[in-house]
Parts: C-alpha cells; sequence; structure tokens
C-alpha cells in the first residue's frame, strides 16, 4: 500500500459545521494596520463623539472661537448653502474631521455661528453705549445712536451673515427661533441703554420698546440698503434725517409734558 492509501479523506467543513447559515460568507480576518500607513477614512475616531450625539458648545475654547469666526466669514462671503466644513477647516488651516468634531453638522454650526456672532455684536453695542461719556442726556443719546449705527455699519461680515440668517430662517425653524430671541435681547439692550442714557424710570422704560424697535429696524434697513446699493443709497444722510427727526420727536413730546 502507499503512504496515501487506507487513510480516510478529510470532511470538507460546511456551513452548518461552523454554525453559521447557509449561503452565508464566513467573516474576512480583520486587517492589521500596517505600522507607519496612514489611515484613509471617513468615519470618526473611537475617541470622539458620534455625530448623532449632543455636543455642548464652549465659546470660550479658543478654538471653539476660531472655528465660529472663520465660519462667519465664510459663510457672509459665499452663503450657507455653497459653503462647505472643508472649506472653514481650510479657512484656518484644519482638517474637515475637526470642524466636525466640535460641530456635528453644517446646521449646527450655523445655529452656533448665528448667536455667537449677535453675542458679539451686543457686547460691541453695550461697549458703544457705555462710551457716550458724560454730556447731557440729549446728546448721550444721540451719541449712542451713532455709535450704533457705526457698530452695525464698520461690520459687513456680520451685515453679511444677518442677511443669509433672515433668508435660511424661512425654511429653518430652529434658527428662525434663535433669531427672534437675539433680536428681543438686541431690543431690550437698545432699551435698557437708552433709558440709562437718558436716565429713566422703569415705568418710562417700558415706553421706550417700541421706540427701539424702530431704531434697530432703520439701523438694519439702512445696512441693508448701503449693502445693495452701496454709497448711491445715501446711508449716511438718511441716518442723520433718523437722528433730526428723532430728536424732533423728543421735543414735540417734552413740550406737551409741560403744557
Amino acid at each position: 500500500m502507499s503512504g496515501n492509501e487506507g487513510r480516510r479523506p478529510r470532511p470538507v467543513p460546511t456551513a452548518l459545521d461552523s454554525g453559521r447559515p447557509a449561503g452565508e460568507k464566513p467573516a474576512q480576518p480583520t486587517e492589521r494596520p500596517v505600522p507607519g500607513a496612514t489611515m484613509t477614512t471617513t468615519e470618526p475616531q473611537p475617541e470622539l463623539p458620534r455625530a448623532g450625539d449632543e455636543r455642548s458648545v464652549d465659546w470660550s475654547n479658543p478654538r471653539v472661537a476660531s472655528i465660529l469666526t472663520a465660519a462667519a466669514t465664510c459663510f457672509a462671503r459665499k452663503g450657507f448653502s455653497a459653503t462647505t466644513l472643508a472649506e472653514i477647516g481650510k479657512e484656518l488651516g484644519l482638517r474637515k474631521s475637526i470642524v466636525h468634531y466640535y460641530f456635528k453638522s453644517k446646521a449646527a454650526l450655523i445655529h452656533e455661528v448665528q448667536s455667537y456672532s449677535q453675542h458679539r455684536y451686543l457686547e460691541r453695542v453695550k461697549e458703544a453705549i457705555a462710551a457716550t461719556g458724560d454730556a447731557e442726556p440729549k446728546a448721550r443719546l444721540v451719541n449712542a445712536l451713532r455709535s450704533l449705527w457705526e457698530v452695525l455699519e464698520g461690520n459687513r461680515t456680520a451685515m453679511h451673515l444677518n442677511i443669509e440668517v433672515w433668508s435660511a430662517s424661512r425654511s429653518d425653524p430652529e434658527l428662525r427661533k434663535r433669531a427672534a430671541e437675539l433680536q428681543r435681547q438686541a431690543r431690550k439692550l437698545v432699551s435698557e441703554g437708552v433709558g440709562d442714557v437718558l436716565k429713566l424710570s422703569p415705568e418710562q422704560l417700558e415706553q421706550m420698546q417700541p421706540l427701539s424697535t424702530l431704531i434697530l429696524a432703520v439701523l438694519n434697513g439702512l445696512a441693508i440698503a448701503e449693502f445693495l446699493e452701496g454709497d448711491e443709497a445715501g446711508s449716511k444722510e438718511a441716518f442723520n434725517t433718523f437722528l433730526y427727526l428723532l430728536r424732533l420727536g423728543q421735543k414735540q413730546l417734552e413740550a406737551a409734558a409741560a403744557e
């Protein structure tokens, strides 16, 4: 007998022998990364939160603040729909994955940019109102309003971003809700600032709400006109006319109160 004779052939393992349903392919062995090789994958790293997880945004974090500032610039330049997370990262020399680590989606980043930019604007408004000096109340009011206009007119990025927000709010309920709340905060801030300038009582301060709405509407409208038409809009002249009408109305109210 030869060496192979008398030996039983070894059975071929089947799917049933392996506990695997018939027709199912065996699992492929896990590939080990080659030392020094660069992994190219779009999946998040294991230690990072997944895309659906909630992420708190810390504005005091320098990296977060820089991303929000760069995003505001990109969104103002190209609009929300035409801007990608990769472009925002490129603005800072960062990978898209770094931006995505802090913001789970572009929509989340848009919402945060809008809040962050508006709060920065409100802080500048506070500073402008506080810098009106110790002049008499009427002069301080005019100086405060001029400061408000200069803050808005001098920040074209914020103006362009506002236009994007107002447009996107039509189809984004969350963005609209945030924008409405920030608008209320801005109106309250203007009321309190003007009330502080004029030394108004709490009762008088409540009556400032319609005037604050008018002030913000005029400032935003003039900024949009200047954005669309440039110098031809005559925004500065229109603003001076608004101040004149405001002072005229104030004199009439004072005269009526004195009667």
